[in-house]
């Protein structure tokens, strides 16, 4: 399931901030829900988000006018980051993005941090227009 795949990736982002460190292991997740195809994709979102990461965070500073980066809660950072790559680099529907995004907020995050994530991702839509 894609929406699992992108949850891993999550989960992989932040640990990545936390830590620095990105092992390509996914053997802690549920590998019933984990099929070769979404393990290629959590992986290519986890290495995309961390090789790309100083221009995902340019963008996320751009548009976030209520915190400097050092101040965005890690696991916000990580569904923005997450968000961001994929919106630029796959042909994934932009609301899409947008939900699983809000969704991971949600159920990782503040309550604050649902509006906050939508609203810095429905910007940085909005300049592509």
């Amino acid at each position: 399931m894609r929406s699992y795949a992108r949850e891993v990736a999550f989960c992989k982002i932040y640990t990545y901030l936390m830590s620095k460190q990105f092992d390509g292991d996914f053997s802690q997740f549920d590998q019933d829900k984990l099929d070769e195809g979404d393990l290629q994709f959590a992986t290519e979102l986890t290495q995309g988000v961390i090789d790309d990461k100083a221009n995902l965070d340019s963008i996320i500073a751009e548009f976030s006018k209520s915190f400097k980066l050092s101040r965005i809660y890690r696991l916000d950072l990580a569904a923005l980051e997450l968000a961001l790559w994929e919106m630029r680099n796959m042909d994934t529907p932009h609301p899409v993005v947008i939900n699983e995004a809000v969704a991971l907020a949600k159920k990782y995050s503040t309550e604050k941090s649902v509006s906050y994530v939508n609203g810095i991702l429905a910007a940085y839509i909005r300049s592509l227009q």
